[in-house]
């Protein structure tokens, strides 16, 4: 028997799932989803493609697998809401519900850690080290969304090129040769806000923000960036699926 070749890799095939469930096409009336070998034939994949997609879905919430059932459509996933869990940059996690993330502005300087506007929490860094400061405004559907600053420690990831700071820097520092992205501590505060962001949220100085706090690891454990990400709190809200078993 040859072996089937998959129309989409896992990627592909995680965003045409979660478009047809959002769109309700796939699932029936009960929220339930064809069985394996409808979905294998349906999306033309193999069986590991489509076991890691599911996987996927199920991680982000957006699925469920009742023991002896099948898989289910989760019916009140939060319209709208980031992710806690997406494993994707935001760009990518808004675009699955239909949504458009521009950045419109970009800045990038060498500092020192001296005159950094914060530090992580939990790193001790010599005050010698050098940082690239990144800071970006993005919109989501073309309204003030967030203002991300980010220092990265230049000892490691080296020179920015502009062209990265449009996307994903995650999957810039991916691409350096023996690095790679391991982990993120976040904390999650609200935080009075003033300057840039407040201008960019159109807001007095001295409004609330919901403010997303990474310290960014490489798989070896190093730290590389840390950030703070301020996000219009009238417009953004944080989804988490906690299984119980």
């Amino acid at each position: 028997m040859s072996q089937r070749e998959s129309k989409y890799d896992t990627k592909g095939l995680v965003n045409q799932l979660l478009k047809d469930i959002q769109q309700g096409v796939i699932q029936d009336a009960e929220g339930q989803l064809p069985t394996e070998p409808e979905l294998m034939d349906q999306y033309h994949v193999t069986r590991y493609t489509l076991r890691q997609a599911l996987k996927s879905l199920a991680n982000l919430g957006y699925i469920y697998q009742a023991h002896g059932s099948g898989t289910f459509a989760r019916p009140h996933h939060v319209e709208g809401a980031i992710s806690l869990q997406n494993n994707v940059g935001l760009t990518e996690e808004m675009a699955r519900q239909g949504k458009v993330v521009k950045t419109t502005h970009i800045s990038q300087e060498v500092v020192p850690l001296a005159e950094a506007a914060f530090v992580p929490e939990n790193q001790k860094l010599d005050k010698s080290t050098e940082l690239i400061s990144v800071i970006r405004q993005r919109t989501l559907d073309d309204e003030p969304f967030l203002v991300e600053h980010s220092y990265y420690l230049k000892s490691i990831i080296g020179e920015i090129p502009d062209e990265a700071l449009k996307g994903s820097l995650f999957a810039f520092v991916n691409k350096k040769p023996g690095l790679k992205v391991g982990f993120i501590d976040s904390v999650i505060e609200c935080e009075m806000v003033s300057g840039l962001p407040a201008k960019f949220f159109h807001v007095p100085d001295g409004s609330p923000s919901l403010v997303v706090r990474d310290d960014s690891y490489l798989s070896s454990g190093k730290l590389f960036a840390f950030s703070k990400i301020f996000y219009d709190f009238r417009k953004t809200k944080f989804f988490m699926l906690k299984k119980m078993h």
